[in-house]
């Protein structure tokens, strides 16, 4: 059986992140200042995370898995490689409520909005706005 390759995405592979966002229906795009991290699998890519420094601080962003690949643990190996990248400042996500456990693993607890940056208290209350069940999680160097 083979294993994940995970690795951050150099500028010459953003397109193909991008192309596969598109596929998966996550709009948020791809930039060149952030890291970005893809997951695959004998060279197909099945995964990618976008790690955001916005505000002073790291927002995980764009955290998507190929459709026919979720609940298999591939999320879970991304997630888990971006702790590292983590571990440099306070990071945030907004997530799907019904995530908040899978974020949880590695350490991320649920934030009060009141507590948040502006931005992202901003950012929460369009997606709350839209009738989007989301959260806002926040996770500490460790």
């Amino acid at each position: 059986m083979s294993t994940y390759d995970i690795d951050a995405v150099n500028v010459a592979g953003l397109a193909e992140v991008a192309k596969f966002y598109e596929t998966v229906g996550y709009g948020g795009g791809v930039f060149q200042a952030n890291t970005t991290l893809a997951i695959r699998l004998d060279g197909r890519l099945l995964g990618a995370v976008r790690l955001c420094t916005e505000g002073g601080v790291i927002v995980l962003r764009g955290m998507q898995v190929a459709t026919d690949f979720r609940g298999k643990g591939v999320g879970h190996a991304l997630l888990t490689h971006c702790v590292p990248y983590l571990d440099k400042n306070t990071a945030y996500c907004l997530p799907y409520e019904h995530l908040t456990r899978f974020y949880g693993r590695v350490g991320f607890v649920l934030a009060p909005p009141g507590l948040l940056p502006k931005f992202l208290a901003e950012r929460l209350a369009g997606y709350v706005s839209m009738n989007r069940k989301t959260v806002a999680m926040c996770r500490m160097p460790q």
